[in-house]
Protein backbone atom coordinates (compact mmCIF):
# COMPACT_ATOMS: atom_id res chain seq x y z
CA UNK A 1 0.00 0.00 0.00
CA UNK A 2 1.10 3.39 -1.10
CA UNK A 3 1.00 6.78 1.36
CA UNK A 4 0.54 9.86 -0.65
CA UNK A 5 0.97 12.24 2.90
CA UNK A 6 0.43 16.29 2.33
CA UNK A 7 0.62 18.67 5.05
CA UNK A 8 1.49 21.42 2.90
CA UNK A 9 1.24 22.53 -0.87
CA UNK A 10 4.77 22.04 -1.37
CA UNK A 11 4.85 17.85 -0.80
CA UNK A 12 5.15 15.98 -3.39
CA UNK A 13 3.20 13.38 -5.18
CA UNK A 14 5.27 9.78 -4.58
CA UNK A 15 3.08 7.34 -7.50
CA UNK A 16 0.95 8.37 -10.88
CA UNK A 17 1.77 10.30 -13.62
CA UNK A 18 2.95 13.64 -11.60
CA UNK A 19 5.16 11.67 -9.19
CA UNK A 20 8.20 14.34 -7.89
CA UNK A 21 5.86 16.71 -8.30
CA UNK A 22 4.13 19.41 -5.41
CA UNK A 23 0.90 19.51 -4.78
CA UNK A 24 0.80 23.23 -6.25
CA UNK A 25 2.69 21.79 -9.19
CA UNK A 26 -0.28 19.95 -9.61
CA UNK A 27 -3.40 21.90 -9.10
CA UNK A 28 -1.41 24.68 -11.70
CA UNK A 29 -1.06 22.01 -14.44
CA UNK A 30 -4.29 19.66 -13.88
CA UNK A 31 -6.26 20.32 -10.73
CA UNK A 32 -8.79 17.68 -11.68
CA UNK A 33 -6.27 15.06 -10.68
CA UNK A 34 -6.13 16.18 -7.35
CA UNK A 35 -9.80 15.65 -7.13
CA UNK A 36 -9.91 12.68 -8.75
CA UNK A 37 -6.87 11.11 -6.20
CA UNK A 38 -9.05 12.00 -3.24
CA UNK A 39 -12.14 10.52 -4.77
CA UNK A 40 -11.17 7.85 -6.56
CA UNK A 41 -7.70 6.38 -5.95
CA UNK A 42 -7.96 3.20 -4.18
CA UNK A 43 -4.69 1.73 -4.26
CA UNK A 44 -3.09 4.62 -2.37
CA UNK A 45 -3.75 6.14 0.99
CA UNK A 46 -4.14 9.92 0.04
CA UNK A 47 -3.82 12.11 2.63
CA UNK A 48 -4.43 15.60 2.81
CA UNK A 49 -4.00 17.09 6.15
CA UNK A 50 -6.09 20.05 7.39
CA UNK A 51 -2.84 22.55 7.00
CA UNK A 52 -2.86 21.59 3.15
CA UNK A 53 -5.95 22.40 2.99
CA UNK A 54 -6.37 25.54 3.93
CA UNK A 55 -3.65 26.61 2.06
CA UNK A 56 -5.30 25.40 -0.93
CA UNK A 57 -8.55 27.23 -0.14
CA UNK A 58 -5.95 30.90 0.29
CA UNK A 59 -3.49 30.02 -3.20
CA UNK A 60 -6.54 28.11 -5.18
CA UNK A 61 -9.69 29.79 -4.41
CA UNK A 62 -11.55 28.70 -7.07
CA UNK A 63 -10.72 24.87 -6.74
CA UNK A 64 -13.84 22.92 -5.61
CA UNK A 65 -14.16 20.70 -3.02
CA UNK A 66 -17.53 18.97 -2.73
CA UNK A 67 -19.02 17.14 -0.34
CA UNK A 68 -17.53 13.48 -1.99
CA UNK A 69 -14.35 15.01 -1.62
CA UNK A 70 -14.37 16.36 1.94
CA UNK A 71 -15.75 12.71 3.15
CA UNK A 72 -13.47 10.92 1.16
CA UNK A 73 -10.62 13.21 2.28
CA UNK A 74 -11.34 12.38 5.91
CA UNK A 75 -12.01 8.67 4.91
CA UNK A 76 -8.19 8.66 4.22
CA UNK A 77 -6.84 10.43 6.88
CA UNK A 78 -8.28 7.76 9.46
CA UNK A 79 -6.25 5.07 7.62
CA UNK A 80 -2.97 3.98 8.07
CA UNK A 81 -0.07 1.79 6.54
CA UNK A 82 0.27 -0.68 9.14
CA UNK A 83 -3.26 -0.54 10.13
CA UNK A 84 -3.88 -2.89 6.53
CA UNK A 85 -2.02 -5.67 4.40
CA UNK A 86 -2.89 -5.94 1.07
CA UNK A 87 -4.77 -8.99 2.10
CA UNK A 88 -7.51 -7.37 3.77
CA UNK A 89 -7.41 -3.59 2.35
CA UNK A 90 -10.41 -4.88 0.63
CA UNK A 91 -12.31 -5.88 3.86
CA UNK A 92 -12.76 -2.23 4.80
CA UNK A 93 -15.92 -1.20 5.01
CA UNK A 94 -16.86 2.72 4.17
CA UNK A 95 -20.09 4.77 4.93
CA UNK A 96 -21.20 6.58 2.22
CA UNK A 97 -24.53 8.83 2.51
CA UNK A 98 -26.53 6.98 -0.37
CA UNK A 99 -27.55 3.36 -0.95
CA UNK A 100 -26.03 2.91 -4.67
CA UNK A 101 -22.76 3.94 -3.65
CA UNK A 102 -22.53 2.07 -0.28
CA UNK A 103 -23.77 -1.00 -2.50
CA UNK A 104 -20.92 -0.14 -4.82
CA UNK A 105 -18.00 -0.14 -2.14
CA UNK A 106 -19.04 -2.62 -0.29
CA UNK A 107 -17.12 -6.04 -0.69
CA UNK A 108 -18.86 -7.54 -2.55
CA UNK A 109 -16.52 -8.23 -5.86
CA UNK A 110 -13.65 -10.77 -6.01
CA UNK A 111 -10.03 -9.70 -6.40
CA UNK A 112 -8.42 -12.97 -7.31
CA UNK A 113 -7.86 -13.61 -10.98
CA UNK A 114 -6.23 -10.57 -11.86
CA UNK A 115 -3.79 -10.45 -8.97
CA UNK A 116 -0.15 -8.83 -9.23
CA UNK A 117 -1.77 -6.08 -11.97
CA UNK A 118 -1.73 -2.62 -11.89
CA UNK A 119 -5.37 -1.89 -12.19
CA UNK A 120 -6.20 -4.40 -9.03
CA UNK A 121 -3.21 -3.98 -6.88
CA UNK A 122 -2.78 0.21 -7.24
CA UNK A 123 -5.87 0.93 -8.42
CA UNK A 124 -8.25 -1.50 -6.63
CA UNK A 125 -10.59 -2.74 -9.63
CA UNK A 126 -12.00 -5.80 -8.57
CA UNK A 127 -12.09 -8.51 -10.90
CA UNK A 128 -15.64 -7.86 -12.55
CA UNK A 129 -14.20 -4.22 -13.04
CA UNK A 130 -11.59 -5.71 -14.84
CA UNK A 131 -13.71 -7.64 -17.39
CA UNK A 132 -16.45 -5.08 -17.71
CA UNK A 133 -14.01 -2.24 -17.64
CA UNK A 134 -11.12 -3.62 -19.68
CA UNK A 135 -12.68 -6.47 -21.60
CA UNK A 136 -11.15 -8.79 -19.27
CA UNK A 137 -7.28 -7.35 -19.70
CA UNK A 138 -6.10 -5.43 -16.91
CA UNK A 139 -3.66 -4.11 -19.13
CA UNK A 140 -5.97 -2.06 -20.72
CA UNK A 141 -6.14 0.42 -17.85
CA UNK A 142 -3.17 2.57 -19.08
CA UNK A 143 -5.91 3.23 -22.22
CA UNK A 144 -8.19 5.26 -19.84
CA UNK A 145 -7.18 9.21 -19.37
Amino acid sequence: MITCLFKSIGDQFNFGRYNQLSLADVLDINPSYLSWCVKYCTGVIFQLHDDALEEIKIVYPHFIMDALFENKRIWHLSRNDYEYSDADYYDVEVQFDNEYDDMIYKNTHTYDRYSGSWAQDIEGYSDDDIDIIFDEDPRAYWNID
